[in-house]
């Protein structure tokens, strides 16, 4: 049935007519992203993104192997990236989100030292200071014993319900992923009964 069939009342003929509409500029859309070549428009909102998350800010220069003396200086750095990287980034972390970084341990393996932090997400409130769930992120520093030490140290780190693991020049935070652990959590806590 067209959209010119004026045998059918005003407001059905109007639906019709918008919906008919809708579906041609969804399939111009569909083929414009999917077809051969890259879509102008879609390259562009990458682009200004990618300019909005450079703008404004620094990026972390993280310690090289020379100067990562001890345990604090992952602390600190750390704590530097969070404060440049998420919170300023486009979809960071509210203000409400507090977080503590915790030092786990130091592992001595033949060719690097590993240190393991964990960086502990919650939103705690005036009702429960001590909030009922948290996210857990694992940063692990990895500090070559080989390679020159004029090398920065290598970065990785990984949500605790995730298997990723991330590096930071390579990652965008979303807030919704920490979101998402906790209704998680929320949903498993509420199905063990005690």
């Amino acid at each position: 049935m067209a959209a010119t069939d004026f045998h059918m009342p005003v407001a059905p003929r109007e639906a019709q007519r918008i919906i008919e509409q809708l579906v041609q500029q969804s399939l111009a859309h569909l083929r414009e992203t999917v077809g051969e070549e890259p879509s102008k428009t879609r390259g562009r909102f990458i682009e200004l993104e990618n300019e909005a998350r450079t703008s404004g800010h620094t990026t972390v220069q993280w310690p090289k192997i020379s100067e990562f003396a001890d345990e604090h200086v992952g602390i600190k750095k750390i704590n530097e990236y969070i404060e440049k990287e998420w919170k300023t980034a486009p979809g960071g972390h509210d203000l409400c989100w507090l977080y503590a970084i915790d030092f786990i341990e130091k592992r001595s393996l033949e060719f690097n030292n590993l240190y393991i932090y964990r960086v502990r997400y919650s939103i705690p409130t005036r009702r429960s200071p001590i909030p009922r769930q948290t996210v857990c992120i694992y940063f692990t520093i990895d500090v070559s014993k080989v390679r020159p030490k004029h090398h920065p140290v290598k970065v990785l780190f990984a949500f605790e319900t995730m298997s990723i693991i991330h590096q930071p020049n390579e990652f965008r935070f979303r807030q919704t992923w920490i979101e998402d652990i906790v209704l998680l959590k929320e949903k498993m806590a509420r199905g063990i009964d005690f």
